[in-house]
């Protein structure tokens, strides 16, 4: 290779290297992430071919930047946002909760679950996970209440707080998601208006919204 030949490598290279980048990513519609080094960062290189190496990677870099959405700087494990799509609201970043908030939000919940709730009289939800299906199974039972405002089932026996001797469900619902069981139980059936209250549909949501996380994540759900 000629001196000439030699000294024009660098930006043959760097040519090539573009045109390789626009072959991979222009035909696609998908979302490609990048990694690469801040090598103009650290020292000044004692020799040449190490100078235009590092040359020549700055410059992909801000030819890469220049194309992409988004471009983050990780500095010590924390990530700097150099660039980002028009009409991105910063004001609203992703922040992680530290362990005290997670912590106090957790107590929070429990000190909320052991508040005193009157029954519905016209019936309640029973909600689990059914793995071997993968679905979430939501059943509902009515009920009355008693002279001695015991909930009871339409046979007149007193409904347990646990196990399993309870009469046969009005109906029952099975859907993969909270999204998916829900509009079965408040949009398809007829008679949703007449024996789930506002409070009573919050409380479903949130309930098998807790159980899709279950579900999916393999954790175990037991019903508020």
């Amino acid at each position: 290779m000629s001196d000439p030949e030699k000294k024009d490598a660098p930006e043959r290279a760097l040519e090539a290297c573009k045109e390789e980048f626009l072959k991979l990513t222009e035909p696609w519609d998908a979302t490609f992430c990048f990694v690469t080094n801040e090598i103009g960062s650290g020292t000044h290189a004692d020799n040449s071919m190490t100078r235009s190496f590092v040359d020549v990677q700055g410059w992909l870099n801000q030819f890469v930047a220049d194309k992409a959405e988004w471009v983050i700087h990780m500095v010590c494990g924390q990530a700097n946002t150099i660039k980002e799509p028009a009409g991105s609201d910063s004001r609203d970043p992703l922040i992680l909760r530290s362990n005290q908030a997670v912590n106090e939000a957790a107590r929070l919940d429990k000190f909320l679950s052991a508040r005193k709730l009157p029954m519905d009289p016209k019936g309640y939800f029973m909600i689990s996970v059914d793995r071997s299906e993968s679905v979430i199974v939501v059943k509902f039972y009515s009920c009355i209440v008693n002279d001695k405002g015991e909930v009871c089932d339409l046979e007149g026996n007193k409904i347990p707080c646990h196990g399993t001797n309870r009469a046969e469900p009005i109906k029952v619902w099975k859907g993969r998601t909270a999204k998916e069981i829900t509009m079965k139980i408040f949009e398809q059936w007829e008679h949703a208006p007449h024996v789930a209250t506002v409070g009573h549909a919050s409380y479903i949501g949130r309930e098998v919204q807790r159980a899709e996380h279950c579900l999916y994540s393999g954790n175990f759900y037991q019903q508020d």
